[in-house]
């Protein structure tokens, strides 16, 4: 496939000039890929196999950290020291899940030994994320008093101790310092928003509040990432029947649009020296493209060592 040349300058107008009316171009072109000197760090993925894999930012290193056999391991999130993975798989032992959620099992593998536990409630879970302290793993999962729809639980890294959090929500995210939790959640209404709360629960507030999109329950917003700062956040939202990435204040104000290009984008992480990883996909495609760019939405470079990696992955900077 023949691409044409981009430069950041035409990025930005791109990203920044084109009205709402304007057709964006069907994905990033002719991007230069992000230079080895200036990545950092331990990438954990999965792939096509269903395979968890860890390799260094510049692509070198790889090694396989779990053998799935005939299941599916995914959604690899590491421990702030690096040497644990949590990931969810279809294997392991949790109850049917009736509802169609997505429930299955959590399972925590170290990375050197590859030696496995399974950590989820008996009923299962999904959407789990490591706090940065290490201290705790958030994740998704049935009620403890009983119901049909998932909410935010924490759990710690051995899966004792598991405490219903109450909120009904997915996509759990933690702040830098481990002190908040942004989640997508849609009371009532099928309608995805944003929120925010504090760490035991507390103080819960919704961010972003998007116009319902009919089927309910497959649009509106979705977290992305904190900045390393905790100062604002990175997160998609329908545009158009595209799905773009959008940023703003860690309070909700000062929202506004980052990417401009036909597909979804979703952002996976904010690294240390302000770029922000997002995966993209077009069409129909199964694995995403991956890419780097900066909050001012300059600089966009390519990820071809991220070629074959599913969403969503984690970078330990």
């Amino acid at each position: 496939m023949t691409r044409l040349t981009v430069t950041a300058a035409a990025v930005l107008t791109l990203i920044s000039g084109c009205s709402a009316n304007d057709t964006p171009p069907a994905r990033p072109a002719g991007v230069s890929p992000a230079p080895h000197g200036s990545l950092h760090g331990k990438i954990a993925y999965s792939t096509r196999g269903g395979d968890i894999w860890e390799m260094n930012a510049t692509g070198t290193g790889r090694r396989r950290i779990t053998r799935s056999g005939s299941g599916t391991d995914f959604d690899p999130d590491f421990s702030a020291d690096g040497r644990q993975i949590v990931f969810r798989t279809s294997r392991g032992r949790y109850a049917p899940d009736t509802q169609g959620i997505g429930l299955e099992g959590i399972f925590v593998v170290d990375a050197r030994s590859r030696r496995e536990r399974q950590i989820q409630p008996r009923t299962g879970g999904l959407f789990h994320a490591w706090s940065p302290d290490g201290r705790k793993i958030a994740f998704s999962g049935l009620p403890r008093r009983g119901g049909t729809l998932d909410t935010i639980h924490l759990m710690n890294p051995n899966g004792s101790q598991v405490v219903d959090l109450g909120p009904q929500g997915e996509c759990a995210t933690w702040s830098p310092d481990s002190s908040k939790l942004m989640y997508c959640s849609h009371p009532g209404d099928g309608n995805w928003a944003v929120w925010v709360m504090n760490a035991d629960g507390s103080n819960r507030r919704q961010l972003t509040h998007p116009t319902l999109s009919e089927p309910a329950g497959a649009h509106g917003d979705y977290p992305g990432a904190w900045s390393p700062d905790g100062t604002r956040i990175v997160y998609s939202s329908d545009v158009n029947g595209d799905r773009e990435l959008f940023l703003m204040n860690a309070d909700g104000s000062d929202q506004h649009r980052l990417t401009r290009f036909r597909g979804a984008d979703g952002a996976e992480a904010w690294l240390p020296d302000g770029r922000i990883v997002f995966a993209h996909f077009h069409g129909d495609e199964s694995l995403p493209h991956w890419y780097l760019i900066r909050a001012d939405g300059t600089q966009l470079r390519s990820l071809p060592q991220l070629y074959g990696a599913g969403d969503p992955i984690d970078w330990l900077p």
